[in-house]
């Protein structure tokens, strides 16, 4: 009998920057990495979004040119946009998050007689030990990301493309920009809106041509208490591919102080918002392990004891505690009729005061005797 193997790490897959730095060549490592996994996400034939533009100007210059309505403040836009490889800068990894690369827009703009030139060098930048599987996961799992940390930096330029080359509004805004302004830069997608739709659907296809899966998990702020929650993200049993083993990587952007697991073929996920108004997503890879016996799903008290304890002092909602219940007994708990002196007695336990069996042996007597149910 083999049980779940779960691996941990929070990864921040990438990080967007709209700046003008100095230029530091990449290491002929960072080139060998670029090169082999440009060839590899060029001959992926999953579903993804175009980006063959951001791609040409790592080659040649991209450049667009409109011109402007006869109201505007200019007449006329030029954009010259090249991308090349940038040394990997290590300060931008930091203590609870690990970058697997950036992509940085540089872009110089001059006005001369109403004409505007951009001239953009943008860089990107590659993370040689995360890309190298520096994280110690999956090989399936380390090829995959890879690619999407690939795919999610190219996004970063190719939407920025595609408003200078047909939304009305940004052509609107440089049209009429003084040269005091600054730039928009937001239709790269710093806030990741566009991008991390789009890199989930990509990396569920690519797991799934190698007999995985990923299952993405958001945490709204409202569903948190203070930013903390505990939540159930999937049944085991409801993926049958991995009947025979498997391992659960989990990757996440926005949480921290992060916890997961498996208990009675449920995968729980506990944490932290760290930016408290914003969603956070965790993503969790799923391998499958065509050698290994039938997977054995095991109570964990750990686990459980938290939930307790957090439920017992308002930090999470009933309905998790609703779900630990369920985990623990093997009952459906509908939340109805559950008595509040309960939470005295779940403090009890997660502080030690009563053992497990104690604990187990009462919550077992609530269900039979339909005091909670």
């Amino acid at each position: 009998m083999r049980s779940l193997c779960l691996g941990i790490i929070v990864l921040l897959f990438t990080n967007f920057v709209s700046a003008y730095a100095t230029y530091e060549p990449p290491t002929q490592q960072e080139k060998n990495i670029f090169s082999q996994l440009l060839d590899e996400f060029q001959k992926d034939d999953v579903t993804k979004k175009d980006v063959t533009d951001v791609i040409q100007t790592f080659g040649k210059p991209l450049i667009i040119s409109f011109p402007c309505n006869s109201n505007d403040t200019n007449n006329f836009v030029v954009a010259v946009i090249t991308t090349r490889l940038n040394k990997f800068d290590d300060t931008a990894v930091h203590e609870d998050q690990v970058i697997g690369g950036t992509y940085t827009w540089n872009c110089l703009i001059t006005t001369e007689a109403e004409k505007v030139t951009l001239q953009c060098n943008n860089e990107l930048r590659l993370n040689s030990n995360i890309l190298l599987n520096g994280t110690g996961v999956d090989p399936t799992v380390h090829q995959v990301e890879d690619q999407v940390v690939l795919y999610h930096e190219f996004l970063h330029g190719q939407l920025m493309i595609d408003a200078m080359k047909s939304s009305g509004v940004w052509r609107h805004e440089i049209c009429n920009k003084t040269p005091q302004e600054t730039m928009d830069y937001s239709y790269a997608d710093p806030d990741h809106k566009i991008i991390n739709p789009l890199q989930s659907q990509f990396a569920s296809e690519l797991m799934e041509e190698h007999g995985g899966g990923v299952i993405t998990k958001f945490i709204q702020p409202n569903e948190t208490q203070k930013g903390n929650f505990a939540t159930t993200v999937f049944k085991i049993s409801s993926y049958p591919q991995f009947r025979n083993g498997g391992e659960i990587t989990l990757r996440a952007v926005n949480i921290d102080n992060t916890e997961f697991g498996s208990a009675n073929n449920v995968v729980f996920l506990n944490g932290t918002l760290i930016d408290k108004t914003e969603p956070g997503i965790a993503w969790f890879y799923i391998s499958s392990n065509q050698t290994s016996q039938m997977l054995q799903y095991e109570s964990n008290p750990l686990w459980e004891k938290r939930i307790a304890g957090l439920w017992a002092n308002g930090q999470v909602r009933d309905s998790d505690f609703d779900n630990m219940l369920q985990n623990l007994s093997g009952h459906q708990i509908t939340g109805n009729a559950i008595p509040y002196w309960l939470k005295n007695i779940a403090s009890w336990w997660f502080e030690g005061k009563i053992d497990d069996s104690t604990f187990l042996n009462l919550i077992e007597y609530l269900i039979s005797n339909k005091i909670i149910s």
